[in-house]
């Protein structure tokens, strides 16, 4: 169900016919079950109870072609497509309404008799199988005059219809009726696929091949060769516009799906590979030749860069926000889009040839790669496909975010699972690699960069990537989201050794440095300018930080970024990029609080984020002295001065300093205005920021001077606290520079601090005296008088052990003019120079006794250790064996000096197993290295009892239990030397360049096969031999035969050709006549043929039987179902099988029928034992199976 393997999901028509069934099932249950609390059917009415279940089925089966009506009727892609395409090589679809009725073809009208005749076969109430046999000649007669529109069209018309009409829901409303020359839907296919492909334009084809996904291509079996035969006519730079244009719709309907998905058979599926790559080994010669291009894919511009840009889409292209299993960033808001990035894709799609705009009718390049798994059709898909569509509206600055559609290239449930159970990134890794593989191999002809994250496995598929492909693999980029060590696969030397540089990046205008000063480069320097440009436009709009300190950080990071960006540019001769403006948030003359101490806002520099402060380096006691005074003058200013002194007592509730800080913060600030005539004025408070604002009364006036344009020296600062109305005109002063003055004999220090760095000014409290006494000193006892003379100086004498913190010591000398212990350290040789408050005499108690123990003169001998002991047990090559001379100690000193002269000190092992004929045992002579070797095996090669008793419980249970185990994170090793994989046996017959030929075998350390040419003979006699790669050969099919149609083999015998095995080219006949299965080599298999014996066909007498075929006259001999003898050639009558049939069985939902009333019709047709297969040219019959059963 979730990968649509099922036969149900075959064709649309099944899929409807299962969801009715279920829907009346269920329905019966609900209705008529006893449990059921709506069981109406069965309780009180069942005539009523019977309806709802009717008309619950058929309201299911109504609502399930609803909605895959309006499915493919949507041209959403087509419009994208025909929009995008405008100025390709043709240039039809471009070709306006008018125009077309210039030239005097009605396209308009033809169009229109098409969209009728559609309307009246598609009923919207009544199904399409009931509509068709209660009026089916009507219906035919329709059906025939749309055929007869699109075979009567010219070239231009042809392609108009395509682009406009809606061809999937022709395709599906168009059925295959049972009788002679009924076969409308294949006809209508054919004549569009086979017959009129060479007209049609490259979006056409495009439209042409969504058409058939749409209609699924198992719903007919013809379906996969006309995909074949519009692919393997469409050549070279025309097949590269219609790949891309495939996967740019904006669906899950892409080349992948079409090609891996859709395709089931595997020769089918090859031949369209080997042609892809045959074209673009063309493409990539006249390249490498120096011959221009005709064009570039779906642009008409003569140069571009022909490059796909793979990305991942979790902390790649958005930030997860830490969740899991998504990502791990937590640097930016969850969903933000990274800034850059949207232009880092652009410019790697522009390369350095061609446009350095991005026109709108371009479709891109872009593909992402992402880890989610794909779940039944597109339910997963479509999430990540209406992002992208948000991701392409142009913006509130008037910018267009993504450049282009992208493609995406979906997980699966097998390695998600396997990821949550494990919690190993080596799954998704392989899976994301397996993704990349599948296509390479569609786009041949492209380089490939990646662009990804390192919180996954996303650079081991990297790194995989490079290994598998080093020629179309270009790039690796790396978004650095956790430390880079952590990163799974990470192994610089493994790296190093095969070449393999990924680039890791913390931010998009830093990848795009290395991307445009690189050699060869990715991207032009105009492309790094614009790539700074929209990462700074792109941060202004982020909105939702979760702090000021983390975007101060995200913006000291980006500036770091476009300042190294800069620099790059101004050597080429391009203009700067500004940098990102931080935001003044303290105000100049507010105090604040900063690593260095308590100071004062004095300047503010957007640029670099930096705050000019004086600092105050004054005694706390002072700083609380002054504060006090500021508070006592405010709570003085705040009182009018006219007001009467109240004789009663009053509650007065002050507010706080933290609240003013607060409100300035907000963007409650006061200006500082003068005004002409000196009077004293204010201003009404402005919420607008600047650094001539300041709120006069958080700072005191004995510290405040303003400098002014008056002849005076200074001023004092003048403010109302009333805003009353009755003010004079004022005269706003031009910033000004506020100056801390502080106390006389003080001098300020100014620093320069960043942003982060800085916190809100609070009061410090004064150091607080712990006195162990009473709070009530009445009842305290008194202390005896203290001695106010300074306290006795301990002298230590020689030999004292004191403790120190450096460790125990023991006293050498104490010198008492500077205050200084000169003391031997106790336990190491080392003598030490303390100031004598850092020592103290150690006590006599335990710990004394166990610290001595360091000055002990006998030291515990140490043993020795491999390679220096004597007697050690090792397990060699040759058996067990004990060292009797083993490296000496010495020797250790001199290896350098060995080393240059090639000589090692060698280790004898003695040979305990073997014994001589003089009774001694045999000597083995090896290195350090390779006795080191076999000494760390030892404990391998001898399990204890519990581990080999484990093991055995791990591999009974293995099976059972894997699944569910918690395994550790794979260590990927360094790889072996990289072999090919073998894909073609020995003895399967190929077609090469050269003709037709036979493995005869494979080279796996360079992937060559040697083939032996049949149809070439040497004059001395035997077959010349080629050499060829994988991609140079391709599986053989009998000439002119298909998959799944009749053939007449050399027993003559006629069958259906079953399958066709791609690895030994063996073709699978099975033979329904006789009830056997044939399994031949392509030389035995002769020619197509129009029906097998015993298929069922059509003519136009009736139906009847294919009982016999003359193979010399080409004649078949049918038995008519009305008892007659007819004797046809192959175009008077029509095969059964050739149109829309359904392969399990009349309902498509046979399995669900076997289960319900136990009746299968495999037991009544006794079908033969799909296991039992033999060699190759054999036969084996269903009857001799069966009897052996």
């Amino acid at each position: 169900m979730a990968y649509e393997e099922s036969g149900i999901h075959h064709a649309q028509e099944f899929e409807n016919r299962f969801w009715t069934i279920f829907a009346l099932l269920l329905s019966t249950a609900l209705f008529f079950a006893k449990d059921s609390p709506v069981a109406f059917g069965l309780t009180w009415s069942p005539t009523l109870g019977f309806m709802a279940v009717v008309l619950s089925a058929y309201a299911m089966h109504v609502w399930d072609r609803y909605t895959h009506r309006v499915a493919i009727s949507s041209q959403s892609a087509s419009m994208l497509i025909r929009r995008s395409s405008q100025n390709s090589k043709h240039g039809l679809l471009s070709q306006s309404l008018l125009h077309l009725r210039d030239l005097g073809i009605p396209v308009e009208a033809q169009l229109a008799k098409i969209n009728d005749c559609l309307q009246e076969i598609d009923q919207l109430l009544i199904p399409s199988t009931i509509n068709n046999f209660i009026n089916i000649r009507y219906v035919q007669a329709k059906e025939r005059e749309i055929i007869t529109v699109f075979e009567e069209c010219d070239a231009r018309a042809l392609n108009y219809l395509i682009s406009h009409v809606k061809l999937g829901l022709l395709f599906y409303k168009i059925k295959d009726h049972r009788n002679f020359h009924g076969k409308h839907r294949t006809e209508l296919i054919n004549l569009l696929a086979v017959e009129r492909l060479s007209i049609l334009t490259v979006m056409s084809r495009v439209i042409l091949l969504h058409s058939l996904q749409l209609l699924k291509l198992r719903a007919n079996p013809k379906a996969e060769y006309w995909v074949r035969h519009i692919l393997l006519n469409t050549h070279q730079d025309d097949l590269s516009e219609l790949k891309t244009l495939t996967d740019a719709k904006g669906d899950y309907f892409c080349m992948n799906k079409l090609i891996y998905d859709d395709i089931r058979s595997e020769s089918v599926r090859q031949d369209i590979l080997h042609h892809i790559r045959r074209e673009a080994a063309v493409q990539q010669t006249k390249w490498q030749m120096g011959m221009a291009r005709r064009k570039s894919p779906l642009s008409s511009r003569p140069v571009m860069t022909w490059r796909k840009v793979l990305s991942d889409v979790d902390d790649t292209l958005s930030c997860s926000g830490g969740m899991y299993p998504a990502g791990v960033d937590k640097r930016y808001p969850k969903k933000t889009i990274y800034p850059g990035v949207l232009a880092f894709y652009r410019e790697l799609d522009l390369g350095t040839q061609g446009s350095e705009q991005w026109e709108d009718e371009r479709v891109g390049n872009l593909v992402f790669l992402s880890a989610r798994p794909h779940v039944y059709k597109d339910m997963s898909e479509k999430i990540n496909f209406a992002k992208f569509e948000r991701l392409q509206m142009v913006g509130e600055d008037g910018r267009r975010g993504m450049h282009t559609t992208p493609s995406l290239l979906a997980g699966d449930l097998v390695s998600g699972s396997q990821f949550f159970v494990t919690n190993d990134y080596e799954h998704l890794a392989r899976k994301k690699f397996d993704n990349f593989r599948r296509y390479v191999g569609l786009y041949p002809e492209f380089q490939h960069v990646f662009v990804c994250d390192n919180g996954q496995g996303d650079v081991r598929a990297g790194e995989m990537m490079f290994d598998s492909f080093p020629y179309e693999f270009e790039a690796l980029y790396v978004h650095v989201v956790q430390p880079v060590n952590k990163t799974h696969g990470y192994n610089l030397e493994r790296w190093r050794d095969k070449e393999f540089s990924p680039f890791f990046f913390r931010s998009y205008p830093e990848a795009a440095l290395h991307a445009a000063s690189r050699h060869p480069p990715l991207i032009r320097v105009t492309g790094l300018q614009r790539i700074c440009q929209d990462a700074v436009k792109d941060f202004a709009q982020i909105k939702n930080w979760p702090s000021e300190q983390v975007k101060a950080a995200r913006r000291q990071e980006l500036n770091q970024a476009i300042w190294l960006a800069n620099r790059f540019l101004v050597q080429n001769n391009e203009a700067m990029v500004e940098n990102i403006l931080g935001e003044q948030i303290w105000r100049n003359g507010e105090k604040v609080r900063t690593p260095y101490g308590v100071a004062r806002i004095v300047n503010y520099d957007p640029v670099h984020d930096m705050y000019e402060v004086n600092l105050d380096w004054r005694p706390l006691d002072v700083q609380l002295k002054e504060h006090e005074e500021d508070l006592r003058s405010k709570t003085n200013r705040s009182a009018p001065p006219s007001a009467p002194r109240q004789k009663s007592l009053e509650t007065v509730h002050e507010q706080d300093e933290s609240d003013e800080e607060v409100a300035a913060i907000s963007g409650g600030v006061a200006s500082v205005v003068t005004t002409q005539d000196g009077g004293e004025s204010a201003l009404p408070q402005s919420s607008t920021r600047t650094s001539s604002t300041i709120d006069p009364l958080s700072v005191s006036e004995e510290f405040l001077c303003v400098e002014s344009n008056d002849s005076s020296s200074g001023s004092r600062m003048s403010t109302s606290p009333n805003n009353e109305p009755d003010i004079p005109s004022l005269e706003v002063t031009p910033p000004r520079r506020y100056k801390p003055r502080l106390a006389s004999g003080d001098s300020s220090v100014k620093a320069y601090v960043s942003g982060m760095l800085i916190t809100k000014y609070t009061m410090p409290p004064l150091p607080k005296l712990e006195r162990k006494s009473s709070v009530f000193t009445f009842f305290t006892i008194p202390d005896t008088p203290v001695s106010r003379d300074p306290p006795k100086r301990r002298i230590l004498d020689k030999g004292t052990e004191c403790s120190t913190p450096y460790g125990p010591v023991v006293v050498v000398q104490h010198r008492i003019d500077d205050h200084m212990v000169i003391a031997d350290m106790i336990g190491w040789k080392a003598r030490a120079y303390i100031h004598e408050s850092l020592v103290s005499p150690l006590p006599r108690n335990l710990l004394r006794a166990l610290l001595r123990q360091f000055s002990s003169d006998t030291v515990p001998h140490k043993p020795l250790e491999f390679p220096h002991s004597t007697g050690l047990q090792i397990k060699t090559p040759f058996g067990r064996g004990s060292i009797k001379r083993p490296i000496p100690i010495t020797a250790q000193n001199r290896r350098d000096a060995l080393s240059a002269h090639h000589m090692l000190p060698t280790i004898g092992i003695s040979l305990d197993n073997w014994t001589l004929a003089n009774g001694s045992h045999p000597m083995l002579y090896c290195t350090e290295a390779t006795a080191r070797a076999w000494n760390d095996r030892k404990e391998e090669d001898n399990p204890s009892l519990f581990f080999t008793l484990g093991s055995a419980l791990v591999t009974s249970s293995r099976s059972l239990f894997e699944p569910f185990l918690q395994q550790p994170k794979r260590v990927v090793k360094d790889e072996m030397p990289k072999t090919f994989k073998r894909f073609y046996q020995d003895g399967a017959a190929v077609t090469t360049p050269f003709g037709y030929g036979r493995v005869v075998n494979f080279r796996p350390g360079d992937g060559m096969y040697e083939v032996l040419l049949v149809q070439w003979t040497l004059a001395s006699g035997p077959h010349p031999r080629v050499y060829a790669r994988e991609v140079d050969l391709s599986s053989r099919v009998a000439s002119g035969c298909q998959e799944g149609y009749p053939v007449l083999t050399s027993l003559g015998l006629s069958g259906i050709l079953a399958s066709v095995e791609p690895t030994t080219g063996v073709h699978i006949v099975t033979i329904s006549s006789v009830r056997m299965v044939c399994y031949l080599q392509p030389d035995c298999v002769l020619r197509p043929l129009k029906a097998a014996v015993g298929e069922d066909v059509l003519t136009v007498f009736g139906d009847g039987i294919v009982k016999n075929y003359h193979a010399a006259r080409d004649i078949y001999t049918i038995r008519l179902s009305w008892g007659a003898k007819l004797y046809a050639q192959a175009d008077t009558f029509d095969r059964v099988g050739e149109g829309v049939q359904d392969r399990d069985e009349p309902f498509g939902v046979n399995w669900l029928l076997r289960l319900l009333f136990f009746s299968p019709a495999s037991t009544r047709k006794g079908d033969s034992n799909p296991q039992s297969r033999s060699r190759s040219n054999s036969v084996v019959s269903g009857l001799s199976q069966k009897s052996k059963q």
